[in-house]
């Protein structure tokens, strides 16, 4: 499965691809920005050299860089990053490995002893020396370091890209040790940023949970604090464990980054899972890993990197867990796996709930009470006791809410009305107190949610709204349709189905206490499906979500 030879291949093929996208001026363009782009131009550079093919389109790749550098030493991420230390440390990353095999012997560059070589893979460095080439990348890549040491950072997992790329350029650069070294212990120093939940400050398990994991798995290597490394590593890709998908994709609704929310299969980790399995000895991340490139193969470069490295690894059973269950105090969410079914529930948020099976997506669960503007369900705790979960919203989103705020007796001049409020007396009504709770179903065919109001005015409307991903066939006894994106749908009573293909998500009973097609205060799913369940406060109602396939 992870051979050396098709990662060559992948390896070469990206080679020329990267090279067919260079335009006149010597970089690679981002057609989505219509500018030139510093970064995908340098990865350029690192695959030209690592494979020793089109050395001359590395060396105009280079008139590029040497002009654009910034007088720093640093180049830009040009949608946010200028002037950038921590894009340099993620060029770091890619360049520095590309100058090992320019003459150096593999063992003192840090490959394994023993590790299979290939001779395709050491360019030939007649023409490129000729011209300066290795002279120009060193010294490109020593005004990038200049600059990394005092660079700083604005995102938690770029001390780890930063000092990660700094490690690999000390072994390029082994005079430069002295400066690089107290930088990367200044860093270490800090401790690493997980939870008790073993995740990230970031929770992206879509693209910076692999961004840390192979940051620290090169400090690792570099020999900085291999033991704190590598337990860091290996507890956050336990937890990824249980965040995939039957599919492959990861669970991406607790990030705070741009994979919120987002279905894709994260082939970034399957690296830093063969590169951690090896090195901690967990059949559990080979297993993985071989699963997600099944799914969706790795890059050729980092593959080829690792197998050259520590060789090919023998038969892998592709597998990912998938039964289990697990609750996240820290995160504020809980997980249900079994088989095609995965089931996460979300505190500290609107979306309440996303159901998977198979095709099948509800992508969101959300409640609401037309309240005063506080009637939104956000689970303010979470807790789980004998395999059932509780969500409970206190309905306190605004501190004058609900209520009415009465007058001061005194003028109250407009530019000071908010500044005033505070003084106001208010005349309060019930807070819409509430709990959702979720259990699996005694049959294992899928899951209950028993939504509850505990407190608040009789007669208010109410919803419980099930957004579903688009693409569905909505069917009822007498109905069926294909729903378009941001229609809105009621389950009146009885029985309703979304199917996709041979997967499907059953919804049992209806409830119709309204009509209300936009709910005040509700948010809505313009990108998605709604099924609405309606009632009128005081509320206590039994949602069946049945999954099956055909």
């Amino acid at each position: 499965m992870f051979s050396l030879d098709a990662a060559q291949k992948a390896l070469f093929a990206q080679c020329d691809s990267y090279v067919a996208l260079q335009q006149a001026d010597g970089a690679i363009h981002r057609a989505d920005w219509g500018l030139d782009d510093p970064g995908a131009t340098c990865s350029l550079v690192a695959l030209c050299l690592y494979t020793g093919c089109h050395l001359d389109a590395a060396a105009h790749a280079l008139d590029y860089l040497e002009a654009y550098q910034r007088p720093s030493g640093l180049t830009d991420l040009r949608d946010c990053n200028f002037d950038s230390s921590p894009d340099a440390g993620f060029i770091l990353q890619a360049m520095c490995p590309a100058l090992y095999p320019l003459g150096a012997n593999p063992v003192e560059a840090g490959l394994a002893e023993g590790a299979p070589t290939s001779p395709m893979l050491a360019p030939s460095s007649q023409g490129w020396e000729e011209g300066g080439g290795g002279r120009r990348v060193e010294a490109f890549l020593r005004r990038m370091v200049a600059g990394t040491l005092t660079g700083g950072f604005h995102t938690p997992n770029h001390r780890w890209v930063m000092s990660a790329g700094l490690a690999l350029a000390e072994k390029c650069f082994p005079d430069l040790s002295e400066q690089i070294r107290p930088v990367i212990e200044s860093y270490l120093a800090e401790g690493f940023d997980l939870n008790a939940d073993s995740a990230w400050i970031e929770r992206s398990a879509g693209v910076y949970d692999a961004i840390c994991a192979k940051s620290l798995l090169i400090l690792a290597e570099c020999g900085y604090e291999r033991e704190t490394c590598l337990e860091a590593v290996q507890r956050n890709l336990t937890l990824n464990l249980q965040l995939f998908h039957a599919d492959g994709t990861i669970e991406t609704g607790l990030s705070r980054r741009q994979d919120h929310g987002t279905r894709a299969v994260p082939s970034s980790l399957i690296v830093p899972l063969l590169w951690a399995g090896t090195l901690v000895n967990e059949p559990r991340f080979l297993q993985a890993a071989a699963f997600l490139q099944e799914k969706s193969s790795c890059d050729g470069y980092s593959l080829t990197q690792f197998l050259r490295q520590y060789g090919e690894p023998g038969a892998i059973e592709p597998r990912l867990p998938d039964d289990y269950t697990a609750h996240y105090p820290v995160l504020q969410a809980h997980r249900i796996r079994r088989g095609e079914r995965s089931v996460t529930a979300f505190g500290g948020t609107t979306r309440l709930l996303h159901l998977v099976s198979g095709q099948a997506e509800l992508v969101s669960v959300k409640i609401s009470q037309a309240y005063f503007g506080v009637g939104r369900f956000v689970g303010d705790s979470i807790g789980e006791e004998d395999g059932v979960v509780v969500l409970r919203s206190e309905g306190k989103l605004s501190p004058y809410r609900p209520g009415y705020e009465l007058p001061l007796g005194r003028p109250v001049p407009p530019e000071k009305y908010q500044e005033l409020r505070a003084e106001r007396a208010l005349r309060r009504v019930a807070d819409c107190t509430s709990e959702l709770e979720i259990k699996e179903l005694e049959d294992g065919s899928g899951i209950s949610l028993r939504y509850v109001t505990r407190d608040g005015l009789d007669r208010v409307p109410a919803q419980l709204a099930l957004d579903f991903a688009v693409g569905g066939v909505w069917e009822t006894d007498d109905t069926a349709l294909q729903p378009q994106a941001g229609q809105v749908i009621f389950l009146k009573s009885g029985v309703g189905r979304m199917r996709y293909g041979r997967d499907m998500i059953e919804v049992s009973p209806g409830a119709s206490a309204h009509q209300m097609w936009a709910m005040r205060d509700s948010e809505p799913a313009p990108g998605l499906v709604r099924v609405l369940l309606t009632f009128l406060t005081p509320v206590e109602a039994c949602v069946t979500l049945r999954t099956t396939s055909i």
